[in-house]
């Protein structure tokens, strides 16, 4: 019994070792001769027969589309093997699920353990172009990015186990979305290592004794005072609602991240499995009401499964219900005002009807989503938008036990269960859950059709009204990102910005958020420029056109007002 127990131990043992890639990966903050953070140093040990490629073995290093790699590039490789050192030529990129990387091949094949090292310098502090947050970024006294944003490693589709190892000084610590510590070991695939999110460096960090387990929060640029704490306290509420509404286990971890940065002031997020990243001005508070907005937009992405799309058409599902469950699942508990509510509502409905793109067909969206300032948008609000409607009629028909929030959770469920989830299984479950109505509704957003959700599309309390507004145009095509130190060109003379005193050939001299706009029908700009060597404040509304959008407001609020005048 006991020699056949051994077999048996030893049969387990041998599959798992071949079905696992072990991979002991060393990281190391690099800097300067003046002892400032320069970049990442990465040594590792690729062990024989690594993903039992025959062929000469090929690394691939993640380009981070749509961002652009600046001088984030790999420096200093060397590898060598038993036969001695490897030397590797540049071969055509590749597309693998989706992301494309840049690859080279081992002049000859490997013979034994691989080791290699090499080092990634910081990125470019403001991207050449915008993107998710995946770069490599210094922040506070620390280094943060995702782990795509400095791998170079052989794609294998077996499961890999890793052994992580940060050599720091004392102070500082580390952690990353598989959790926290220094030496960490665990298991994981070729594509979520790659889109893990790490921390290393003095960080603040919060775990939740008050609530349930499973929260905490690290970040690095801001200290651990009251602002990081009341942030935390905040986040650890709205974690809890949103992993209960979307049947998220209490046992599993769940990281919030922070990485602060002098920058544009446009706060921006990325979520992975168990964790999401926001990347944070220096002047903006984590109290700020839109940071607040953002995590609980990230953390939904965190808790809802996405559809199956290489083609980059499912942003309607994955953002819009981002941007919808978010403030409906706050407000409903409390965590933010019926003002905040309504704000925040408001603001998403003005970003869609003063968009110029409103009407483009989704299949279009891919060629569309980086071609203008509020392009990228379209999918968010249009998604958003789509969804509120179909709360409202839902409850018009009357439909029993359904709503938004158990379609998302059944889909969640069809994902888990294995099913390879589409925009198809999203057809056929609201056919099934509430009719051909929803179909026909669904298809038509889907080309591009006007929006206006009913009038209870936002709760019983809030009704619709029309206003007449204008589309958002700044006045000129270049550049399409107001940053520091670039130059207007192709100014309409006839626009307001024009009218307000813009020339072409000024100079950015402080970057813009431009968001503040999109979300209103009235907002003006300001634009700073160096003009002759002087800075020149030009605010002016960046309008044109006629169009008309909506906006809902309380009918409680409406009647109590009719009191008090009576």
């Amino acid at each position: 019994m006991l020699l056949k127990k051994l077999f048996v131990a030893i049969i387990l043992l041998a599959l798992y070792s071949k079905a696992h890639s072990q991979v002991k990966l060393q990281l190391k903050i690099s800097h300067a001769d003046n002892n400032v953070i320069n970049g990442i140093g990465v040594t590792y040990v690729l062990p024989e027969g690594y993903g039992d490629s025959k062929d000469k073995i090929i690394l691939l290093f993640d380009k981070l589309t749509p961002l652009q790699r600046t001088s984030d590039t790999v420096c200093d490789l060397n590898a060598k093997d038993n036969s001695g050192p490897v030397k590797f030529h540049q071969v055509k990129s590749k597309t693998i699920n989706g992301n494309d990387y840049d690859c080279i091949q081992a002049d000859r094949s490997i013979t034994g353990p691989l080791q290699i090292s090499y080092r990634v310098p910081l990125a470019n502090p403001i991207p050449a172009q915008s993107g998710p947050v995946r770069d490599l970024q210094a922040a506070g006294d620390g280094i943060s990015g995702s782990f795509g944003g400095f791998l170079l490693l052989p794609y294998t589709d077996k499961a890999m186990e890793i052994q992580l190892d940060w050599e720091s000084p004392g102070t500082a610590d580390a952690v990353c979305s598989y959790g926290p510590g220094k030496s960490i070991k665990f298991q994981t695939t070729f594509g979520d290592l790659l889109e893990a999110q790490f921390l290393a460096g003095t960080l603040s960090s919060f775990t939740s004794t008050d609530h349930p387990r499973g929260f905490s929060m690290y970040g690095l640029g801001k200290g651990s005072d009251s602002e990081f704490k009341a942030a935390a306290n905040w986040a650890a509420k709205a974690h809890q609602v949103i992993r209960d509404s979307l049947e998220g286990s209490s046992e599993k971890p769940f990281y919030y991240f922070f990485r602060s940065y002098n920058g544009p002031p446009l706060s921006s997020g990325r979520a992975t499995s168990g964790s999401f990243v926001l990347y944070v001005p220096t002047g903006i508070s984590l109290n700020d009401e839109d940071i607040k907005s953002l995590s609980a937009h990230e953390m939904i992405h965190v808790f809802v499964a996405d559809l199956y799309d290489p083609d980059g058409l499912a942003d309607w599902y994955v953002e819009g219900i981002a941007d919808y469950l978010s403030v409906k699942l706050l407000y409903d508990a409390g965590l933010i005002s019926e003002k905040r509510y309504l704000e925040l509502r408001n603001g998403e409905l003005a970003e869609y009807y003063t968009n110029r793109l409103r009407n483009v067909p989704n299949q279009k969206i891919p060629q569309i989503m980086w071609s203008g300032r509020n392009a990228w948008t379209t999918p968010y609000t249009r998604g958003a938008l789509y969804f509120a409607d179909l709360e409202g009629k839902l409850r018009q028909h009357r439909i029993k036990n359904v709503s938004v929030l158990s379609l998302i959770r059944e889909m969640n469920r069809l994902k888990a269960s294995g099913l390879q989830t589409t925009e198809q299984t999203w057809i056929e479950l609201i056919k099934k859950r509430a009719g051909d109505w929803a179909v026909n509704d669904f298809k038509l957003m889907m080309a591009g059709r006007l929006l206006i959700p009913v009038n209870n599309a936002y709760g019983e309390n809030f009704k619709r009204k029309s206003v007449t507004t204008q589309f958002f145009d700044l006045g000129f095509d270049k550049p399409q990102a107001i940053k520091a130190g670039e130059v207007i060109a192709r100014l309409n003379p006839k626009s307001p910005a024009a009218l307000a005193g813009l020339k072409n050939g000024d100079t950015i001299a402080s970057a813009t958020n431009l968001i503040p706009a999109y979300e209103s029908y009235t907002n003006a700009v300001t634009i700073t420029v160096k003009r002759s060597g002087i800075d020149l404040p030009i605010t002016f509304k960046p309008r044109t056109g006629r169009t008309t959008g909506y906006k809902w407001f309380s009918i409680t609020a409406v009647s109590a007002k009719h009191l008090r005048r009576h």
